[in-house]
């Protein structure tokens, strides 16, 4: 059955909270460089591209902490660990409005990462895992699909605002959102923790990994999905201009190019939720390396056609939504509910140096070596989740007879 037709007013209210204080999230930490970047620059002493290393701290800061709050979110539980979250993003960005200098400025960019780790994605899905049970796989696929407009919501909010007081005083009423609506809706709003997890679904969904051998293959080969697909969608994000250019798009059809791909990826993040995750995690993994691999491939085909930029637009955006579902909830998929935090904070590490990483490695490739250069990295990058994919697909036949493997996410 559908995730629309099991709405109850528990699991309403869980993602209400959550929606609403991941957006604002992301859209006042990651998206907002996006809208202030330009206008931060002078003020603080950098040019405009050196302003955009605070999210590769951002994000490096994130990595670095993520097992340890995964054992935060363990130990506390999520509701506490999303509350100094938003606690520590009003101090972040109250540090950036204050900030004089490049020292000023990237000690802000410090705490606003270390309060993505203990409020945004890991945390919340967490928290919807604590009170759903292998069910909450369904209310992340929501919350994904809210994220992924947080830059639609928040960069006219920003922009907007920023005419009228300043990028200062924008980023203290940001801040004042944390503190004075975020904040509140993690303590005092969110659903508390039925004892066991509130299981909405007809079929129980198992662990499929029982051995500790089996649990440290699996780890791995989740991490390289993880990392090969964090690695693609984080590197093109930044570099999909400049690919697109460099495939013969002109500045304004790359542009307007552009502007396809989020819709195209959140009309994946909802095809996989209204699917109900048909054929599991697995299939959708498999889905989006495939589809993401097609792309880089039409890339390399050298065809020259109207069509070649908009169907590799399409192709690589609708599996790259795909992906993002798949690194969500893959942990859940062969692990017990109550491991998901201190797992998905392991894996942050690795996933976020990527995200880190990856747009400086992306662009120089493109730079320096072409367009089919950085095909062929993403298509190796795929390879890689594919083959990671098959060898945990071969860890689930052993792990349960096979009246039940119908019965695996």
């Amino acid at each position: 059955m559908l995730f629309f037709f099991r709405v109850s007013p528990v699991r309403l209210r869980l993602v209400g909270v959550l929606a609403v204080t991941q957006v604002i999230g992301w859209g006042t930490t990651f998206d907002m460089p996006g809208v202030m970047a330009r206008k931060m620059a002078a003020d603080v002493g950098l040019n405009v591209d050196t302003t955009f290393f605070g999210l590769t701290l951002m994000m490096l800061v994130i990595g670095l902490t993520g097992p340890a709050v995964g054992e935060a979110v363990r130990r506390m539980g999520a509701q506490w660990v999303l509350a100094l979250g938003s606690a520590a993003s009003t101090a972040g960005l109250a540090l950036l409005a204050a900030a004089e200098g490049p020292i000023g400025y990237f000690m802000a960019w410090t705490m606003i990462g270390a309060a993505g780790a203990l409020a945004l994605s890991v945390p919340a899905y967490a928290a919807a895992v604590e009170r759903e049970g292998a069910a909450g796989r369904q209310t992340i696929g929501v919350l994904m699909i809210f994220t992924g407009v947080s830059s639609t919501i928040f960069w006219p909010i920003l922009d907007a605002v920023d005419a009228v007081v300043g990028w200062r005083v924008t980023l203290l009423a940001m801040a004042g959102l944390h503190l004075l609506l975020c904040l509140p809706l993690h303590l005092f709003v969110l659903p508390p923790i039925d004892a066991p997890p509130a299981e909405l679904e007809t079929t129980q969904r198992r662990a499929i990994v029982r051995d500790r051998d089996g649990a440290a293959r699996a780890f791995l080969h989740i991490g390289v999905i993880s990392v090969a697909f964090s690695f693609t969608t984080f590197g093109l994000a930044a570099a999909y201009l400049e690919l697109l250019r460099g495939a013969g798009a002109s500045v304004e059809y790359a542009l307007w190019l552009g502007t396809i791909r989020p819709v195209v990826s959140i009309a994946a993040r909802a095809a996989d939720l209204v699917l109900d995750g048909r054929g599991g995690p697995l299939a959708t993994t498999a889905a989006a390396a495939l589809l993401m691999g097609a792309s880089f491939a039409l890339l390399l085909t050298g065809i020259d056609g109207v069509w070649l930029l908009p169907a590799f637009v399409a192709i690589y955006a609708f599996g790259a939504g795909l992906s993002a579902m798949a690194r969500a909830v893959l942990p859940l998929a062969f692990f017990p509910p109550d491991e998901f935090s201190r797992r998905s904070g392991r894996l942050a590490l690795p996933q976020n140096i990527a995200n880190a990483v990856a747009p400086v490695v992306f662009v120089a490739v493109i730079h320096r070596a072409g367009v089919a250069a950085a095909a062929l990295l993403g298509l190796a990058l795929m390879a890689a989740a594919l083959a990671s994919a098959a060898l945990l697909a071969k860890l689930i036949r052993p792990s349960l007879p096979s009246s039940a493997r119908a019965d695996t996410p």
